[in-house]
């Protein structure tokens, strides 16, 4: 199923020989009437603007099939403008490749109208035997059956198959071959201190920060002068983009006294300027090699006629989770410890909070509270997290 261009959608023609209007959507020819018609023109408007709307991916004609995979395949350009953040695609879209491989590979040319409970069943089995786990199996079953709801929702299938799909029910934990995912559980703090000690100083001062504040590794990454407040004693970090954002949660991280102490000398810089950036660490760091350099500067290869003049990587303005958690793994791999990953420190935050502050202190502190609270409600809950952050960070 070919690709449509918003830009230039199908025209609108006419055939000489029937003298009809007709568009061709997807190779097929969809006559609208008479020529230049003012009714032909409507139907070309409704067709277009149906097509638009689900994404290129046209309504099967009377007596047409559409498969699984142009089901799956008009998902997928559905989704990449969909799930994206910041102008970039979210994780959601590789995730949804990843099962839509699955699928494709056991019922890519079978009609979509076909696809029942067992199906999905019988994808799910498959997971099973690739050695997914449980939890991730079931997100992925769902994936499943929001894509078929999405194809009800265009007129593409029947919505009784996605009815059908509905019944199956997400894996039971001891019920099931699938295996299970060890908890994510607090890194020690003796963890922390040996791999701090072989990160570069910028990523030690993120940990330090994230373990002071129970922020996302992401959260970390994003900070720039602007986002925080600094009128009060406790800091005000309100981050651009978070994870909950699309369910109009608000989202502020509070800064103690010990976090204060580790941001302030990244604050020293533009307001929109990333706090914690690769490309300072890379130049501090060859900094360092010119400074221990014993041939004299008037000898040997002048500083930088050694690099290559079109790198085919630099380093970026800004860390992401990803590069954030292999910075930890590579130090914690130094430092002989059981390799961690940055979101083990919320879960240290979380454990200390609990016990010094109580449950409702955690939730409020990271970020857990739901979406339809009141705003009395949002504001006694800021006011503990400050409270949280004035004593624990």
């Amino acid at each position: 199923m070919s690709r449509v261009n918003s830009l230039r959608p199908p025209k609108y023609r006419c055939h000489k020989g029937k003298g009809l209007a007709v568009v061709t959507i997807a190779g097929r020819d969809v006559y609208l009437g008479k020529y230049d018609s003012p009714e032909s023109h409507e139907k070309y408007r409704r067709a277009i603007a149906e097509l638009m709307q689900s994404g290129g991916a046209p309504r099967p004609a009377k007596g047409d099939e559409i498969t699984v995979a142009e089901v799956l395949a008009a998902y997928l350009r559905f989704a990449e403008s969909y799930y994206v953040k910041a102008g970039r695609q979210t994780n959601e879209v590789p995730m949804l490749k990843r099962i839509m491989g699955v699928v494709r590979d056991l019922y890519a040319r079978e009609p979509a109208t076909q696809f029942g409970p067992l199906a999905l069943k019988a994808v799910r089995q498959k997971m099973i035997e690739l050695g997914w786990c449980r939890s991730q199996i079931n997100k992925q079953t769902d994936r499943v059956k929001r894509i078929f709801k999405w194809a009800a929702s265009e007129e593409l299938i029947p919505g009784g198959v996605y009815d059908a799909l509905r019944t199956v029910t997400g894996l039971r934990r001891g019920r099931t071959a699938a295996k299970e995912t060890p908890p994510v559980l607090p890194v020690d703090d003796e963890a922390v201190e040996a791999t701090i000690k072989h990160l570069s100083p910028t990523v030690r001062d993120m940990v330090l920060l994230q373990r002071y504040t129970g922020a996302r590794p992401g959260e970390i990454c994003e900070l720039r002068p602007g986002d925080v407040n600094r009128t009060a004693d406790v800091w005000e970090y309100v981050p651009a983009s978070h994870k909950t954002e699309h369910h109009a949660r608000p989202r502020v991280i509070f800064i103690g006294p010990r976090a204060q102490e580790v941001l302030l000398p990244y604050l020293l810089r533009a307001p929109d300027a990333y706090c914690f950036s690769p490309a300072e660490v890379d130049a501090q760091r060859r900094d360092e090699l010119a400074a221990s350099r014993k041939t004299r500067p008037s000898c040997g290869n002048k500083r930088g006629t050694n690099r290559k003049a079109v790198p085919s990587r630099k380093p970026r303005a800004k860390y992401d989770a990803n590069s954030y958690g292999r910075a930890i793994r590579r130090g914690a791999k130094l430092a002989g410890v059981a390799s961690w990953s940055p979101h083990r420190l919320r879960h240290s935050f979380a454990t200390e909070v609990r016990k010094t502050h109580g449950l409702e202190a955690v939730q409020v502190s990271l970020g857990h509270s739901k979406a339809d609270v009141s705003q009395l409600y949002a504001e006694r809950d800021f006011a503990l997290a400050a409270r949280v952050a004035r004593d624990v960070g």
